[in-house]
């Protein structure tokens, strides 16, 4: 997944305006599940956030601070309710 929402698309089939995910392989790229062994290989692909589905059935995410290596990654709270557009 490239973008979790967006109402920007590679190719003109998106109509312009209708919010939701953008994948890579909308733009025809191959791109399998990536498997990994364990939480720090996870976390470690330089990314600006990592969710992770537990099993307790919640979703984790971690702030990567892509953009600022001084920093650990940390937990940081899922936003709930209606997104604004």
């Amino acid at each position: 997944m490239s973008c979790c929402w967006t109402d920007e698309r590679w190719d003109e089939t998106g109509a312009k305006g209708v919010y939701g995910p953008q994948y890579y392989s909308q733009r025809g790229e191959d791109t399998p599940p990536r498997l990994d062994a364990n939480l720090e290989e996870y976390l470690s692909d330089g990314e600006e956030y990592a969710y992770v589905f537990t099993q307790q059935n919640e979703w984790v995410c971690y702030n990567m601070h892509q953009f600022d290596d001084s920093k650990l990654p940390e937990i940081v709270e899922i936003p709930t309710g209606a997104l604004a557009v």
